[in-house]
């Protein structure tokens, strides 16, 4: 009803009165041609229209019908009738009837007020908003269409069920959320489907109607900009930007957790560092821009003569790591020469018609050796084995 009131109200202020009239006439001739004079009450027919005209005319229309209804009724229905005559009667009818029309004028104002505020937050442009009956959506506003590319009618009396991106979730909000508890609401961020069938991520929260616990009112935030922020923050935080290997401290990380893994479950663990020989005399020989594609060239390499599942992070500069689960020393120190043989033999193209160049790469091997071990004692171990292998020629494995 409060889109109506909402209508109403852009209606210039000489048509309101009008209308308000005409609520007036239509109560009178109610009054006068289906009840006797003597039955009912002298105004009984006059408030429907004092609240009407309250509602949708306004507090001035309202207290015109309200005056005249109050004449009108100690005129023709209190006795004597058809004339005013002073008595206890009719003051005391007067009274009441002015007392009981001024609540209906406040009351009226409050609820214009509450519904304006709740039309403001519930129409917005921004926010979506779903009251559902069960899981059936049986009213939505405007921001929701717009978010979710369906149109108003199109989405009303239609099951939620359309509108997630995977089974599983719609299946775990049942779950969670319902029924829900009056005065808990219900939160969760997952993928919505649009109508165009691509997904956006969703900020959601539930609350259940108190006056009946099958209504619930839904409102819907489209945070697919933030998701996708955080999604580059992560993998910024994550990935060296250079290579796009793991950082430092997410290979720490993870590492920590492999080995845990590990320990817990018995299973081997290797490490390996590796460090690009005279990679300085790159820098100072072809540039900086020429030091950095033989970082990213090294990055290549060992994506393709790694495995899947193992773990390799720039620590910094021209250092990395990399770590090997499910891996003995022996198996370490295989896939290492693997790794020294495929840098060592790679051609790297500065640029189009320009220089190639060749570069070695010197490796420290460690192996977990005890359920005491941690991730830092095996970076170091491998660091002094690749300490060794600078020191003794460099291009080489070393295992300690």
């Amino acid at each position: 009803m409060y889109f109506s009131h909402k209508k109403f109200k852009k209606i210039k202020p000489a048509y309101r009165i009008a209308l308000a009239l005409t609520f007036f006439a239509i109560s009178v001739a109610f009054r006068f041609n289906l009840l006797p004079l003597e039955s009912a009450g002298p105004f009984v027919t006059f408030y429907p229209a004092i609240i009407l005209s309250f509602y949708f005319c306004g507090a001035f229309s309202g207290l015109v019908v309200a005056v005249l209804s109050g004449l009108v009724g100690s005129y023709y229905f209190i006795p004597p009738y058809n004339q005013l005559s002073i008595n206890f009667q009719i003051p005391t009818s007067i009274i009441f009837f002015s007392i009981t029309s001024g609540l209906i004028g406040v009351f009226s104002a409050k609820q214009h007020r509450s519904i304006e505020q709740l039309t403001t937050i519930l129409d917005n442009e921004m926010i979506g908003s779903m009251m559902l009956k069960r899981r059936k959506i049986m009213w939505c506003n405007k921001a929701m269409s717009t978010i979710l590319g369906y149109t108003q009618s199109e989405l009303m009396g239609s099951s939620t069920k359309m509108l997630f991106a995977e089974m599983a979730t719609f299946e775990e909000v049942g779950r969670d959320a319902y029924p829900l508890k009056e005065g808990v609401p219900y939160r969760k961020q997952f993928e919505m489907r649009k109508a165009d069938g691509n997904s956006i991520w969703v900020d959601v929260s539930g609350s259940t109607i108190s006056y009946n616990e099958n209504m619930s009112l839904w409102l819907v935030n489209d945070i697919s900009e933030l998701k996708r922020l955080e999604i580059k923050l992560k993998n910024q935080v994550n990935y060296d930007y250079l290579t796009g290997l793991y950082s430092r401290g997410w290979f720490m990380n993870q590492s920590e957790i492999e080995l845990n893994r590990s320990v817990r479950y018995d299973s081997p663990l290797s490490l390996l560092m590796i460090d690009i020989d005279f990679f300085k005399r790159v820098n100072d020989t072809y540039g900086h821009q020429a030091g950095d594609l033989v970082l990213k060239s090294f990055a290549d390499i060992s994506g393709q003569a790694l495995r899947e599942f193992d773990m390799c992070g720039r620590l910094g500069g021209e250092e990395f790591a990399i770590l090997l689960p499910e891996t003995t020393n022996d198996s370490a120190l295989q896939a290492a020469e693997r790794l020294r043989t495929a840098v060592e033999n790679a051609n790297i193209q500065l640029d189009s018609g320009g220089p190639v160049i060749r570069i070695t790469i010197s490796i420290g091997v460690s192996s977990l050796l005890s359920n005491n071990d941690n991730i830092s004692l095996l970076i170091s171990r491998a660091d002094k084995a690749l300490y060794e292998a600078k020191n003794s020629g460099r291009n080489r494995v070393v295992s300690i």
